[in-house]
């Protein structure tokens, strides 16, 4: 009985290729013809055999993990006829990790991967230019309502912006045109680089992260550049998430996205949007060169009003050299003018004292001469003295005995005293 057992389910049982034929057959059954699918592309690859395979996912969940996801295969043969599509759009809409698109294809079960995928066979630009333009003007509606959108564009450039932090992929074109135009303007820029990914689904977070990097860096400004491209190319600048990392930036942030007829939410963002890497390595340039001229223009001016205080000074000067030269010769005719009053009355002054001192002298010579012991003598005075000639003028200061000297007009007479009877 155990072996009766085992022969049913064995007899009852279907192979392998069997199921996935069942399977296969099945899905031909529920979708008979092509079907139009929209989702975002996760996963890209391209074979050497030209073929291309990718996951579609919900846009919502392009950068995480998917809550489903359904495999697509773009055969070489099919890829000729999609790429003809995408260029009548001239190269805006390309195929990249990330980017929503619209596309047409049959469901059917890979029986080697055991996986159920759609082969696809058209694309609709049109639906995913749309959708970018629909997801850009959501993303500025949105950052206008929050004030963002010159956030950093009301931030003060700095009137010498030398230091400079390059956001770009490094070694690109973009990069060695942005590096080119600031060493042939022979100024001494500083720029650091800062590599980061500038497409694929990869890329929003790997700019946030450049810039988020930039603000530990002794800079000036900010620079963010990619070369040209398609317009899903440069998707990535069209993000919200990087946009607000651009309002929120300390520093001016400049960008030179893709091409002259490009523009991308980052660049309404930025400080200062140029059309080309090299446009933005101009407007540094030129940036630097209207301060340079600023400077020279200052220190003409600088010159220029030196020259002019010195002419001024020098007339002040030379009126000055004569007004002082007019002062002294006039204070000198003053001086002189009173010198020669002052001499006159020293000398006027002078012969009146003369005058006065002479008649003194007269006066005293009269006086003199009136009281001469000689004219006195004449008139019969005379003087008598003791022998050691004093005057003697009391009897009381001679002593008999005494030799007495008399002087009279004409002679000395001797005498003695003597004592009377």
């Amino acid at each position: 009985m155990d072996g009766d057992a085992t022969v049913g389910p064995v007899q009852d049982s279907v192979t392998v290729p069997e199921l996935c034929h069942a399977v296969s057959q099945t899905i031909e059954a529920l979708f008979v013809d092509e079907i139009w699918v929209r989702g975002a592309i996760s996963g890209l690859s391209r074979s050497q055999t030209g073929h291309v395979y990718f996951d579609l996912v919900d846009p919502d969940e392009a950068n995480g993990q998917p809550s489903a996801m359904l495999p697509v295969a773009l055969f070489a043969n099919a890829k000729f006829r999609v790429n003809a599509i995408l260029k009548k759009t001239a190269n805006a809409v390309r195929m990249e990790d990330g980017i929503e698109i619209l596309i047409r294809g049959r469901v059917s079960f890979y029986p080697r991967q055991g996986r159920i995928q759609l082969i696809m066979s058209l694309i609709d630009p049109a639906f995913t230019l749309g959708q970018l333009e629909a997801n850009r003007a959501k993303v500025l509606a949105n950052l206008e309502a929050e004030g963002l959108l010159r956030a950093n564009g009301r931030l003060s450039l700095p009137a010498l912006p030398l230091r400079i932090g390059l956001i770009t992929s490094q070694g690109s074109a973009a990069a060695a045109d942005f590096m080119n135009e600031l060493q042939l303007s022979g100024l001494p820029f500083q720029t650091t680089v800062i590599d980061a990914r500038v497409q694929g689904d990869q890329a929003v977070a790997s700019l946030i992260k450049a810039l988020a990097a930039s603000e530990r860096l002794p800079i000036d400004v900010v620079a963010i550049t990619r070369g040209g491209g398609a317009r899903t190319d440069l998707a990535a600048f069209d993000s919200e998430q990087l946009a607000r990392a651009i309002a929120g930036c300390s520093r001016p942030v400049l960008t030179g996205i893709g091409h002259e007829t490009d523009r991308s939410i980052a660049d309404e963002v930025a400080h200062l949007a140029c059309k080309t890497p090299t446009a933005c390595a101009v407007s540094l340039v030129r940036i630097v060169l209207q301060f340079q001229d600023r400077v020279d223009r200052a220190a003409a001016q600088v010159c220029a009003l030196a020259g002019q205080l010195i002419t001024t000074a020098g007339q002040d000067l030379g009126a000055a050299r004569a007004q002082i030269a007019r002062l002294a010769t006039a204070a000198v005719e003053r001086q002189t003018l009173r010198l020669e009053l002052a001499a006159d009355r020293s000398a006027r002054d002078g012969l009146r004292c003369i005058e006065r001192q002479a008649n003194r002298i007269s006066q005293a010579e009269v006086q003199v001469r009136a009281l001469d012991p000689a004219v006195a003598m004449a008139r019969g005075w005379s003087i008598t003295r003791t022998a050691d000639g004093r005057v003697l003028k009391s009897v009381d200061e001679a002593e008999p005995g005494d030799l007495l000297v008399t002087t009279v007009a004409d002679g000395n007479l001797r005498s003695t005293v003597k004592l009377d009877d």
